[in-house]
């Protein structure tokens, strides 16, 4: 990573994003508001990460921390908007039901690889309450028309094998696996 040029992203026109996108429940209409998230509101996903690092940590508890102190979630927050990310978030009727953490990557070509400009999935995560109405797919649906105006053409991201939502939601968007990442304790 420490090869790799972070480059300084425009934002995405924030009325580019009012509006766009609206689910229809069985009652009634939602709508929902993508935007980006500026600094001062870090503190503001605090409650939907935690509910991720649940997961993670309940499913290897060796490598993630539930301990976490509520500054350091958002010195780490703090750190992906400084190095160039950006952080798309869902609002509905005011209140942020989901985000996704996009880091823009320009790596250059190395003697195995040709150089590449690519967006990094790093996180996404919905509010439990709110899953199921397809949130997930517009916070990726936002940043891929941010990518298309920064002349991105591709993003990857990594997800865990027990995180079958997340792959459901990544092939559903039309993402391919890779491969496997291994691991083992010895």
């Amino acid at each position: 990573m420490s090869s790799a040029h972070k480059p300084r992203p425009e934002r995405f026109p924030r009325d580019i994003c009012r509006g766009l996108f609206k689910t229809s429940g069985v009652k009634l209409e939602v709508f929902l508001m993508i935007r980006h998230l500026e600094q001062v509101e870090l503190a503001k996903l605090l409650p939907l990460s935690r509910q991720v690092n649940a997961i993670h940590e309940a499913e290897h508890p060796e490598p993630y921390r539930g301990d976490a102190k509520a500054e350091e979630v958002l010195g780490f927050f703090a750190d992906r908007l400084e190095e160039g990310g950006l952080i798309f978030v869902a609002e509905e009727e005011g209140r942020i039901c989901g985000f996704l953490v996009a880091l823009p990557i320009i790596r250059p070509a190395t003697p195995f690889l040709h150089a590449s400009k690519h967006v990094e999935l790093d996180q996404i995560c919905v509010d439990e309450a709110s899953r199921g109405k397809g949130i997930g797919k517009k916070l990726i649906e936002a940043m891929e028309a941010w990518m298309r105006v920064q002349g991105y053409r591709e993003w990857k991201s990594m997800v865990h094998d027990f995180n079958q939502h997340s792959q459901n939601l990544m092939t559903g968007q039309g993402a391919q696996a890779l491969g496997h990442r291994y691991r083992k304790e010895v």
